[in-house]
C-alpha cells in the first residue's frame, strides 16, 4: 500500500465528492476511481457506497479514515519539511569566526536569521587556520576568515581591514603615525596571542619589517580592556581598525596606510560540496559587500 493511495482515499473521504477530490489531487475522476478500487481490492472490502444520493463511507471506510488520516498528515509534514530542508530553509549552520572578524559577523548574521529563522546557527570562535582545517574536515560549514584560503575551499571577499594605532587623546598632537619617535618610548598594550593569533602575528611581522620592537608590552584578552587602558594613559596599542568604530572620546585611532598593514576578510566554505543552507548564506553576502 503506497502513500498516494492513502492520500487519495483520505481526500475523497473528507470531501465525499469524486469531482472535488479529483480536482484537489490533480487527477481525472476515472484515475481516482481506479485508485480507490485498487485500495478496496487490497483490503478485501468496499470503503465507499455510491448511490443516487451521493457518496458515503462504509463502516470500514470510517474506521480506515481514522487510522489513515494521521499517517497522511504526518507524511505530508515530513515531505514539506524535506522540501524546505532541500531549499535550505531549515536545518543547522555551523559558522566559524575569529577575533578580527567579529565586526563582519555582526553585519551579516542578523540578515540571515531574519530571512531564515528556522535555521539553527551555531558560532565557533576559532582562528582562521583552525576554521579552514575544520571546514576541510566537515565539522564547520562556513567561516569568516582572513584571506587567502586553502586549496579545496571557495570564498567570497567581504571587506578589507588594516592595522591602526590607538593612542590617548592627550598624545594625539604628538603621535601622528607609526613613524613618530615617541612610540619607541611608550608601553604597548596588545592582545594575547591565543585570543587573536592571526592579528598578533600580523602586528609582529609589521613591526619587525620596520625594525620596531614594542617595549613594556602588557597583554589583555579583550579589545575593550585595551581601549580603556589606552584611554587612561597607560600606553598605546596597535589593533585592527574594524574594532575601533566607536573607541570613545579618550582615545584616537590612527589607521596605518602601508600596504602590508592591510588584509582582506571573507567568508569561506567547502568547494564542490553542495549545501543549500550555505548557498543561501552566501547569496546574502552581496548585500553587505564592502
Amino acid at each position: 500500500m503506497n502513500f498516494h493511495l492513502l492520500k487519495s482515499f483520505v481526500t475523497l473521504a473528507n470531501s465525499l465528492h469524486f469531482g472535488s477530490a479529483s480536482q484537489a489531487l490533480n487527477l481525472s475522476q476515472p484515475a481516482l476511481t481506479k485508485q480507490i478500487k485498487r485500495l478496496e481490492d487490497d483490503l478485501g472490502a468496499p470503503l465507499f457506497r455510491r448511490d443516487r444520493h451521493g457518496t458515503e463511507l462504509t463502516e470500514l471506510g470510517r474506521y480506515f479514515l481514522a487510522e489513515a488520516q494521521p499517517l497522511v498528515d504526518q507524511a505530508e509534514r515530513v515531505l514539506s519539511l524535506g522540501k524546505r530542508a532541500a531549499r535550505g530553509e531549515v536545518g543547522r549552520l555551523a559558522i566559524g569566526y575569529s577575533f578580527s572578524t567579529v565586526e563582519t559577523v555582526s553585519r551579516v548574521l542578523p540578515r540571515f536569521r531574519e530571512r531564515f529563522p528556522d535555521v539553527e546557527v551555531t558560532l565557533h570562535d576559532l582562528s582562521s587556520a583552525e576554521q579552514m582545517e575544520r571546514l576541510l574536515e566537515g565539522s564547520l560549514q562556513a567561516g569568516f576568515v582572513r584571506l587567502p584560503v586553502r586549496t579545496g575551499l571557495a570564498h567570497r571577499r567581504l571587506l578589507s581591514d588594516r592595522l591602526a594605532l590607538v593612542v590617548p587623546r592627550t598624545l594625539a598632537d604628538t603621535i601622528t603615525g607609526f613613524d613618530s619617535p615617541l612610540l619607541r618610548t611608550l608601553p604597548f598594550l596588545l592582545l594575547q596571542r591565543a585570543r587573536a593569533p592571526g592579528l598578533h602575528d600580523h602586528i609582529a611581522r609589521f613591526c619587525e619589517s620596520r625594525s620596531f620592537e614594542p617595549r613594556f608590552v602588557q597583554r589583555a584578552n579583550e579589545s575593550l580592556t585595551i581601549i580603556s587602558l589606552v584611554g587612561a594613559g597607560l600606553g598605546v596599542s596597535i589593533m585592527h581598525e574594524s574594532a575601533l568604530h566607536s573607541p570613545g572620546d579618550k582615545v584616537v585611532c590612527l589607521p596605518i596606510p602601508d600596504a602590508d598593514a592591510r588584509w582582506d576578510v571573507g567568508l569561506t566554505w567547502r568547494d564542490a560540496v553542495p549545501d543549500s543552507i550555505v548557498e543561501n548564506f552566501v547569496a546574502l553576502l552581496p548585500e553587505v559587500d564592502a
